[in-house]
């Protein structure tokens, strides 16, 4: 990051006027004195000193400032700031996302949302103690919306709000719940998720056991397959009656079959696991399930659909390896928190910026007229 007052001042056109940051910062108890930080500016950019720019610690933060005539405050000081600041950046982060929805909303035929999540380590290492949750559109090759939990908060389909004109498109970790996809069988949005061959309950229209390796069986080799399917409440009463859903499962080509059965074999065996053999005959195939009609999105499309997920891992990646978001510096839960949304409103600044170049195609030399 360039710390030039320059940068910084085209920096923060982006993000709002001066007067609006520090309105903005006083109702979000971010800013409620200006001794050693004048104004939400200031605060802004300390906080992105510490997440994005690279700052190993507080400490050498406040030495930048210092020396650049930004602010002059203690580590501690800085410390009691940042904390009080972590929802401020987390609303900054929000209201650049909500500026780009309002521009490149959606004007005809569905949008694709990918939902993904990923897991942020504290400083050492050990179990992950936040869990950022990240809606993706592959379209636009930009991420809509964000969540910051704890671990322990399970993923959702129903997470973010639900239009009526998109799909939501997820893999196996969402799909292992029936009280996670219920909630958008019965919403606005529509739906594509990946799940395991026993990974719900699965019935027949009749309230019966559902043969899933039967159907999987009976499928002509090397073709895809569907069918209707009711999922059950896994004996939770208060999960609501069984569902209707569409269940499609596409088979692998011979290739990547043995592939993916490699990997199962390979990751069970690392675990000390036995694989069973209809797990093992399954993993020929992706199983999808979800609510597109048969007769507007065929079972080709909506596999299509699903192959675009890449994108939002592929997001993530990006992330982790160019802005760092896996190297949490801090420990403490309100700095912490400072740290993540300091670095996902740069992600998103970052995004915005060069957009516009990407819109278009570069012009070739031979493009030109000549005259």
């Amino acid at each position: 990051m360039n710390y030039s007052h320059d940068n910084w001042s085209a920096i923060l056109a982006h993000i709002g006027k001066p007067e609006e940051l520090d309105t903005s910062a006083r109702n979000a108890g971010a800013l409620t004195r200006r001794r050693e930080i004048r104004d939400a500016a200031t605060l802004l950019r300390l906080g992105l000193a510490y997440g994005p720019g690279g700052m190993s610690s507080l400490r050498e933060v406040t030495a930048w400032a210092q020396l650049h005539d930004v602010a002059t405050l203690s580590d501690v000081a800085l410390l009691k700031r940042l904390r009080n600041a972590a929802d401020w950046f987390g609303i900054l982060a929000a209201q650049t996302l909500a500026v780009r929805a309002a521009v490149t909303g959606c004007t005809s035929g569905k949008r694709l949302r990918l939902v993904d999540g990923t897991a942020i380590s504290a400083p050492g290492g050990g179990s992950a103690e936040w869990r950022l949750h990240m809606g993706y559109d592959p379209h636009t090759c930009q991420f809509t919306d964000f969540e910051l939990t704890d671990s322990r908060d399970a993923e959702r389909l129903d997470r973010f709000a639900q239009t009526a004109d998109e799909i939501r498109i997820a893999d196996r970790g969402f799909g292992s719940r029936p009280e996670c996809i219920r909630s958008l069988a019965f919403g606005e949005a529509d739906y594509i998720v990946r799940v395991h061959w026993r990974g719900l309950r699965w019935l027949t229209a009749e309230g019966m056991r559902f043969d899933m390796m039967g159907f999987l069986r009976g499928l002509d080799c090397g073709k895809n397959g569907e069918t209707t399917v009711m999922i059950g409440n896994s004996g939770n009463k208060k999960a609501g009656a069984p569902f209707p859903a569409r269940l499609i499962a596409v088979s692998l080509p011979p290739e990547k079959a043995l592939i993916s059965k490699t990997r199962l074999l390979s990751e069970n065996r690392r675990k000390g696991r036995v694989v069973q053999a209809e797990t093992l005959e399954a993993a020929g195939h992706v199983l999808l399930l979800t609510s597109l009609p048969e007769d507007e999105y065929s079972a080709e499309q909506v596999a299509d659909c699903y192959r675009l997920r890449w994108q939002i891992e592929l997001a993530f990646k990006r992330l982790k390896s160019l802005l760092h978001l896996d190297a949490l510096r801090a420990k403490e839960p309100e700095l912490a928190k400072a740290w993540i949304f300091a670095n996902l409103l740069a992600a998103f600044l970052i995004d915005d910026i060069i957009q516009p170049s990407l819109d278009f195609p570069p012009r070739s030399a031979g493009s030109e007229k000549k005259n």
